[in-house]
């Protein structure tokens, strides 16, 4: 990846599924459920998480889970676990309903961070912001901390105080990338496209 800075990644797999009706996580897509896609998408990364809220969830061969200090404050808690207790500099985070991510992606938004910021946020052509698609120093823990203390659980209120870096994708990155499979109706949509 790049010398500097030693990157890891985090898969954030504890959300409620709520739209989808089931773990989405678990949906097969192909021959594999989409958890395992995704995993297969990060292998050059020497140190991988897998946040998986504060729920029981079966491991995930080479993956070290981790679960949430701050019970039902959604995906800052994951990333406030992963970064607690992550060996790396930087975590590289990818959500478990991204069918279309791949590997060339997750280089591409390492590849955009810099030392000089806290976070790095993906940007589509549509001007929409993807930031659970990202790149979150470890340096930036005692902020996160501090949004979990107050109960600040948005992502959105942590860009506030975080220095943030935004990459635009769209020159090289197709927009399907950081689609989020929410419904069923999204998952038959994609699932036709993995037969």
């Amino acid at each position: 990846m790049r010398d500097r800075i030693r990157f890891g990644a985090l898969l954030l797999v504890g959300g409620r599924s709520t739209r989808m009706g089931q773990d989405k996580a678990l949906l097969p897509l192909g021959q594999e459920p989409m958890l395992l896609r995704l995993a297969g998408q990060l292998t050059d990364f020497d140190e991988r998480l897998l946040s998986a809220g504060t729920a029981p969830r079966e491991s995930l061969p080479g993956f070290r889970t981790v679960q949430d200090r701050y019970p039902g404050a959604g995906p800052l808690a994951g990333l406030h676990a992963a970064l607690s207790e992550t060996e790396a500099d930087a975590l590289l985070t990818v959500p478990c309903d991204l069918p279309y991510f791949t590997a060339e992606a997750a280089r591409v938004i390492v590849s955009a961070f810099s030392p000089e910021v806290d976070a790095l946020l993906c940007r589509d052509g549509t001007g929409r912001l993807h930031p659970l698609s990202g790149v979150y120093a470890r340096h930036c823990l005692p902020v996160i901390e501090a949004q979990l203390s107050r109960g600040q659980y948005r992502m959105g209120a942590l860009f506030q105080v975080l220095n943030c870096a935004v990459l635009d994708t769209a020159p090289f990155l197709p927009d399907t990338v950081f689609f989020n499979m929410n419904t069923p109706d999204d998952y038959r949509s994609v699932r036709s496209t993995y037969l």
